[in-house]
């Protein structure tokens, strides 16, 4: 499948570039900088972009089974990916893309996540629980995992408040230390179904398959501060670390992008397809996106979508029978009097 990377305006539907992908394409990851993108497929493989460069990989791996989830480190210098068979794989991405080490989880990976400043590397199964890896120190086996009986199919790391941040099966928000304890959970209603922090401001934004999408402060216990009904099941929510860009996703393909609360968004953005993956740049000037057609999408700030509803053809219907009318009498007039 094609992969398409926009940075002009994408309603005018004119891609900066598109690259072929092997199958399928469900997650895309960006750095702060917005140099640094990776996206994965459901064929297995992993491809890593520097996408104001060149339309070509800069390398890709394949790991032979559905890569359900990646994550790339704020500085593009690390990946974390995993698959469907259960292994996460560490990438440095100024290599070839051979992983730099290897893991493994019960079951499928939900979620991964980077705790850089750690060294670590957060993984969440399809048979439940948080697993917790430090590579370094620990070269094999998780150094301890959480709450087996729920699972995590979302999953955020805060250094700032040096959290983590889990949504669960069991609709809570999870607030989790370094050392696997629980500090706190929020309830948000429905399944959770996407979730997302910024750094800088500790706020968690997370969205649930009624269509609600809530926005909360780590630093106060979890305290709602504004909300927005999506109408549509979300797929997908992303803000950028200084919390002035949050986008929302939906299962209807819509992509709403909003400035630091809740209001009126600034623009929105329909891609026709169920869209599985958002992510922000730190500065949140470059967002990307992925689809279940295959696309990926980049979104510069610089040109932002202009969105522009069609006009029905049935509103031009009958003024154009009514013209026709007065054309037939007008010539029958002009008729009878020559």
């Amino acid at each position: 499948m094609h992969t398409y990377f926009f940075q002009a305006d994408p309603s005018q539907g004119k891609p900066l570039w598109s690259h072929l992908a092997h199958g399928y394409v469900r997650h895309v990851a960006i750095s702060n900088s917005g140099d640094s993108a990776a996206a994965s497929d459901m064929a297995g493989y992993v491809y890593f972009f520097q996408p104001r460069v060149s339309a070509s990989p800069v390398w890709s791996f394949h790991g032979g089974s559905a890569i359900y989830a990646i994550a790339m480190s704020d500085d593009g210098s690390q990946l974390v990916a995993g698959d469907r068979g259960g292994s996460v794989f560490l990438f440095n991405t100024n290599q070839s893309g051979a992983p730099v080490w290897q893991g493994l989880v019960p079951g499928g990976v939900l979620a991964v996540s980077l705790w850089q400043s750690r060294g670590a590397v957060i993984a969440t199964s399809t048979q439940g629980g948080i697993y917790y890896y430090e590579p370094e120190s620990i070269p094999s086996g998780s150094s301890w995992k959480f709450q087996e009986s729920v699972s995590f199919p979302q999953l955020s790391v805060n250094d700032n408040a040096d959290y983590i941040v889990a949504g669960g099966s069991d609709g809570n928000i999870h607030i989790i230390t370094a050392e696997g304890q629980l500090v706190g959970t929020q309830r948000v209603g429905g399944s959770i179904s996407a979730i997302s922090i910024s750094d800088q401001l500790d706020h968690v934004i997370a969205g649930s398959t009624n269509g609600n999408v809530s926005r909360f402060d780590l630093n106060e216990g979890l305290k709602k501060l504004d909300s927005f009904a999506a109408r549509t099941p979300v797929t997908s929510v992303a803000i950028s670390n200084d919390g002035e860009r949050i986008a929302v996703a939906g299962l209807d393909g819509t992509i709403w992008t909003f400035n630091d609360k809740f209001a009126d968004p600034i623009w929105t953005f329909n891609t026709g397809a169920i869209v599985h993956s958002l992510s922000i740049s730190g500065d949140g000037q470059v967002m990307g996106a992925t689809d279940d057609k295959g696309n990926i999408y980049l979104f510069s700030e610089r040109a932002p979508v202009r969105t522009e509803e069609p006009v029905s053809l049935a509103i031009f219907v009958p003024i154009a029978l009514v013209l026709l009318v007065l054309g037939y009498f007008f010539l029958r007039r002009r008729t009878t009097k020559t």
